[in-house]
C-alpha cells in the first residue's frame, strides 16, 4: 500500500506542476488547467498506466438537479486491480475504505486535486483492518507499473 500511495503521489505531482500544501491528513496540489480538463488528465494518466476507475462522481452536477448550485466537485475512484485485488483476498473488509479517491474541486482561488497522505493510509485504512503484512503483496504485472516511476 506505501508503494501505492507513493506512485499515486508521483503521478498527480507530474501532471500538476504546482505547490503542494500538505497537513497530516491530506495533500491538495493546484492544478494549472480548468476543472474538467484536469479530471479528463487524471483519467487518461490512470488509464495508461494501467489502473481501473470505477467511478467519477460529479457532485456539483448531482447538486444541480436539487437546484443548487456548487462549484466543479468531482472524485475519482481509482485502483491498481492487481495491488487492490491482492489486498482484498487477504483482508476483505479493506474494500470500506478503498479504492483510493482523488477529489478535484473548484474555489475563488482556482482548481485543485487532493488525496489522502501515505501517513492517513498507514495510519488508519491500514491499521484499521489490521493489514500491516500487506507491503509484502506484490503481485506480478505485464504492463507499465506506476511504482516504476
Amino acid at each position: 500500500m506505501a508503494r501505492l500511495m507513493r506512485s499515486l503521489s508521483l503521478l498527480l505531482l507530474s501532471l500538476l506542476p504546482s505547490v503542494a500544501l500538505a497537513d497530516d491528513e491530506l495533500i491538495t496540489l493546484q492544478s494549472p488547467h480548468s476543472a474538467a480538463v484536469t479530471v479528463q488528465r487524471l483519467q487518461e494518466a490512470f488509464k495508461a498506466d494501467g489502473w481501473t476507475i470505477f467511478a467519477t462522481l460529479d457532485q456539483a452536477a448531482q447538486a444541480a438537479e436539487f437546484g443548487i448550485k456548487m462549484p466543479a466537485r468531482t472524485t475519482i475512484i481509482v485502483a491498481c486491480m492487481p495491488d487492490y485485488t491482492m489486498y482484498l483476498l487477504n483482508r476483505p473488509t479493506l474494500a470500506i475504505d478503498g479504492p483510493q479517491r482523488v477529489l478535484v474541486w473548484e474555489d475563488g482561488e482556482g482548481v485543485w486535486v487532493m488525496r489522502n497522505t501515505l501517513r492517513y493510509q498507514l495510519q488508519h485504512v491500514v491499521n484499521r483492518h489490521e493489514a500491516k503484512h500487506l507491503g509484502v503483496l506484490r503481485p506480478k504485472r505485464s504492463k507499465t507499473n506506476l511504482r516504476q516511476r
